[in-house]
């Protein structure tokens, strides 16, 4: 079996190039961890504000089928429909 083409490593590097690679890697290596920590921080600043309006939401969605189940039950006391039938607004 040969070794392929892309494993040769070609010539050495020159002191000059193998310093600029290091520094390369190494603002490689912190750029990401700062983008990383900003990006994590901003998805926790999402989370907060999704949690938050949920929380807000909710006693209103609450009232809103509460409310829903009065007007329901209204209309079917006025037509007369909800005596009729002894408490059960839909007979068999």
């Amino acid at each position: 079996m040969t070794t392929p083409a892309a494993a040769d490593a070609g010539r050495p590097l020159t002191a000059a190039e193998r310093r600029r690679l290091r520094g390369i890697e190494r603002g490689l290596r912190s750029g990401a961890r700062g983008r990383l920590l900003l990006c994590l921080g901003l998805d926790a600043v999402a989370l907060a504000l999704l949690a938050a309006g949920i929380f807000l939401a909710l006693p209103w969605l609450f009232a809103g089928c509460v409310a829903g189940q009065l007007a329901v039950c209204l209309h079917l006391d006025r037509t007369g429909r909800l005596h009729r039938t002894r408490g059960n607004p839909w007979p068999r």
